[in-house]
């Protein structure tokens, strides 16, 4: 009870007129020091449970936390003092009896250990679930948190994109790098100094050495005169990142008679380039954000931008062979572009495309030999169970057939001879692109499209993948300037959404694009040319979403519903620059 002593001395000398105070009796005053030696007799007791509780807790720390992950694993260990605290980290989603005091209670939890009777007693919740577990984090002037590091060690990234692992020092003076699997550093700890992209420091020694900021470009970037282009410095990074890894410089130098002055873009994802202001000579040049100051990667590129409503020149026969992303409408929207500009295209196949806003089985496009799901060996008949083989004398018969039947049969195949060249032969056939002409009496193409690969990374894997590529390319392209010298080969890829699902399998890409540009490289063929589309279309929009959610405000909330094929806003870029390319062949330009 509070207030005790107070009371007494009230009690002994209670308030009274002025004019007659009352002289309290010894008797009443002696019963005030009672009072106080039993106050101080309780408190002491109070305080010594209290100190003995506090005791009992510290010799129960003392012993240390039990953590197990399940209540099985927790309930199999005898508790060495009472108190002791146990936890069941889960996850255990089951139930038990308390038996200590009874009951149905949760796996996962708090415990401490009971000596009488003997048994892990549930205490509370999961205290860890209530406390995010982080040691550290990194975050802007706004607030957004880019990394943080968690108590049991691991890095986080938000988003979380990548997984990052201490890695070996660089120099004696650095305490801490912490780095991804392609070498790229997230933060670097020295002595003197803490590092990042984005944060200048005067010690760059070795900092981001081992991350290829090189860029997966060549060829020909190619316009229509005075249309804006796009460059995507992100597109062409040996890994995919939203960290700004890289300064993309492009730029062209002025003529040397001042007609025409120097002209440059600089960035870090999308450049907005005009063609029109470059010479034919273009550069792209890459370093690491902060770091390496004085390293360059560059890349030459070659430039064209046809006329617009051209008097002459503006006339072409175009074959598109490609896969599912040629088909769905690119063609169709292709020649829509090419019209809009002044060219009349005449193409050339044996199967219709799909027209615009049509699904992939339309057959209202123009011709072509774009097929679904077919990969390089397809065409050339080193992978065989996808298509079949139209029989000499069975043309007609093919042609009348639905698009839906047309699309297994390879009407560029004929039966190997003892004449043939055995480095053409795949499973005993030949990709024969004069015999596929004079079939279907088809007109002589002035260009031939490819687009293919992207089929090849779905089904092949390292160390496969790399030598397929350059197997289709090298007896494609052969055989086509074998039947018609001087017919132009245009090899295109498309652009390659930014998503979990083709993140995974961008080494993959990386590859297929590294194999195009080296081959292209490596023939160095004037009718041979390749357009870098991955680079010149986004990889964050033009990729179809699902329904998802909408809010009161009218945002959509989704994720991608097809992370490989085009939409439309890509499908209109990529037919823009086919347009552009086909336009450039009737110009003699490309």
């Amino acid at each position: 009870m509070a207030n005790e002593i107070r009371d007494a001395f009230a009690g002994a000398w209670p308030d009274g007129p002025s004019a007659q105070p009352i002289q309290p009796e010894k008797s009443v005053i002696r019963d005030v020091g009672a009072t106080i030696d039993t106050k101080i007799a309780n408190t002491a007791a109070d305080l010594q449970t209290q100190i003995n509780e506090v005791e009992i807790i510290a010799e129960a720390a003392s012993a240390g936390l039990i953590q197990k992950g399940t209540w099985a694993a927790l309930s199999a260990i005898v508790g060495t003092t009472n108190g002791q605290a146990g936890r069941v980290a889960g996850p255990d989603a089951g139930t038990h009896t308390d038996p200590v005091v009874g009951g149905t209670v949760a796996n996962e939890g708090e415990y401490a250990w009971s000596a009488a009777p003997a048994g892990w007693q549930r205490v509370g919740e999961l205290l860890v679930a209530k406390v995010a577990q982080i040691a550290a984090s990194f975050h802007d002037d706004l607030g957004f948190v880019g990394m943080q590091i968690q108590t049991d060690g691991s890095l986080h990234q938000n988003p979380p994109e990548r997984t990052f692992e201490i890695g070996d020092t660089r120099s004696t003076d650095e305490l801490l790098a912490v780095q991804d699997d392609l070498g790229f550093k997230a933060l670097s700890l020295t002595a003197t100094a803490f590092r990042a992209p984005g944060i200048n420091s005067s010690e760059d020694e070795g900092f981001n050495e081992g991350f290829d900021a090189s860029p997966l470009i060549g060829g020909h970037l190619v316009a229509f005169d005075g249309a804006e282009t796009n460059l995507y410095a992100r597109n062409v990074l040996p890994a995919r990142s939203d960290i700004s890894r890289v300064r993309a410089s492009f730029y062209s130098e002025a003529a040397t008679d001042g007609s025409r002055p120097s002209y440059s873009r600089l960035g870090d994802d999308e450049l907005v380039v005009d063609l029109t202001k470059c010479a034919e000579t273009a550069y792209l040049q890459t370093r690491l954000d902060e770091v390496n100051l004085d390293t360059r990667h560059q890349a030459t590129l070659s430039v064209v931008t046809p006329p617009v409503a051209p008097g002459s020149l503006n006339t072409a026969n175009v074959l598109m062979i490609g896969d599912s992303i040629t088909n769905r409408q690119v063609t169709a929207r292709m020649q829509a572009a090419a019209t809009a500009k002044g060219y009349a295209l005449t193409y050339i196949g044996t199967i219709n495309g799909a027209g615009i806003g049509q699904g992939a089985s339309d057959a209202t496009g123009p011709l072509g030999e774009a097929r679904e799901g077919w990969e390089f060996g397809d065409f050339t008949y080193a992978v065989t169970d996808r298509v079949s083989i139209i029989a000499p004398g069975g043309e007609a018969a093919y042609l009348a057939q639905s698009k839906d039947a047309k699309w297994p049969q390879n009407p560029f195949l004929r039966v190997a001879t003892g004449g043939d060249d055995p480095s053409v032969v795949r499973n005993g056939n030949v990709f024969d692109f004069d015999f596929y002409l004079d079939r279907f009496t088809l007109a002589d193409p002035d260009v031939v499209f490819i687009g293919l690969g992207t089929n090849d990374i779905r089904d092949l894997n390292s160390p496969d993948l790399g030598p397929a590529i350059t197997d289709g390319l090298t007896i494609m392209c052969g055989q086509i300037q074998a039947a018609r010298p001087g017919t132009k080969i245009v090899i295109w890829f498309p652009p390659v959404s930014r998503s979990s699902d083709r993140d995974t399998l961008w080494s993959e890409y990386v590859e297929v694009l590294s194999r195009l540009i080296k081959f292209v490289r490596d023939q160095a063929d004037v009718d041979i040319r390749l357009i870098p589309i991955w680079a010149m279309s986004s990889q964050e929009v033009g990729f179809s979403l699902a329904a998802g959610t909408t809010s009161d405000l009218g945002i959509q909330t989704a994720v991608l519903s097809d992370a490989v094929h085009i939409s439309s806003y890509n499908m209109a870029r990529v037919a823009e620059i086919l347009a552009a390319s086909a336009a450039a062949v009737a110009q003699g330009a490309l």
